[in-house]
């Protein structure tokens, strides 16, 4: 910063002009208007503040010192109170309870126990009838039989469904080899090749169904829990339908597709 001599020069103050005193147009020593501090029973206010008030209404305040004291000869005696009086007091009946006990009455020292009493079942062949007869109890910890399934011992049925997609996938692998080759057989004589515009658009139409399908099922794949069994078999015939749709689009998208007349 450049030095400069009207620096040193006092300079004069301004002055801060200070607001007038703001005064209320009513009187501060007049009546609280609309208040009900301290009254009892009412929330009623005339406009005149409380000191109207409580010449009319009952004034119970609870701040400082009562101004009436207490007159020690007006002190609470015995039956002054209503609810004290014997007409008020409802009846209650005892109940006798030497007259109706719950439990026999315990045996005196003059009673005599009786003797010589036996018993006439044979515990040991009872017990003995009741362990032959009973079955035995099912542990928790038991291993299942396999042997004793109704489908033991038997092929499962998916591993037929297996073979049968092999045979085939096996066949027409054979008939395409042999027509490259041009050696059909005699077996394959009455098949025909499917046109390649035709297994296009057999391709197309499929995967535009499966879009549809697919479409329609990620409307209920969020849900958990569904409200109608319908829904659920819905859901599953979509999940089947789609993976139909899956399988045949890959196996016409193998190659040439031979059909049999």
């Amino acid at each position: 910063m450049s030095e400069c001599i009207y620096n040193f020069v006092e300079q004069a103050q301004p002055t801060k002009v200070k607001n007038p005193i703001y005064r209320s147009k009513y009187d501060p020593n007049g009546p609280l208007i609309g208040s009900t501090l301290g009254m009892h029973g009412t929330t009623a206010v005339d406009g005149k503040g409380f000191y109207s008030l409580k010449q009319n209404h009952v004034v119970i305040s609870s701040f400082g010192r009562d101004s009436e004291a207490p007159n020690p000869k007006t002190f609470l005696r015995k039956g002054t109170r209503e609810h004290r009086n014997e007409k008020n007091i409802p009846h209650v009946e005892h109940r006798n309870r030497d007259k109706d006990r719950p439990k026999p009455p315990v045996p005196s020292r003059s009673d005599k126990p009786m003797m010589g009493l036996q018993a006439t079942r044979n515990y040991i062949t009872s017990n003995a009838l009741e362990a032959i007869r009973s079955e035995p109890k099912k542990r928790k910890g038991d291993e299942p039989r396999y042997t004793e399934r109704e489908d033991y011992g038997k092929v499962p049925a998916y591993l037929a469904n297996v073979k049968a997609e092999i045979q085939k996938e096996k066949a027409l692998v054979e008939m395409y080899v042999a027509e490259q080759n041009g050696n059909p057989s005699e077996k394959d004589d009455e098949a025909e090749m499917m046109d390649e515009g035709e297994r296009m658009e057999l391709i197309d139409k499929l995967k535009k169904r499966w879009d549809m399908v697919n479409a329609s099922y990620h409307k209920m794949a969020h849900k958990a829990v569904f409200d109608t069994p319908s829904e659920v078999k819905r859901k599953a015939s979509h999940e089947d339908e789609l993976k139909q749709l899956e399988n045949d689009i890959e196996l016409l998208s193998r190659g040439p597709i031979f059909i049999k007349a």
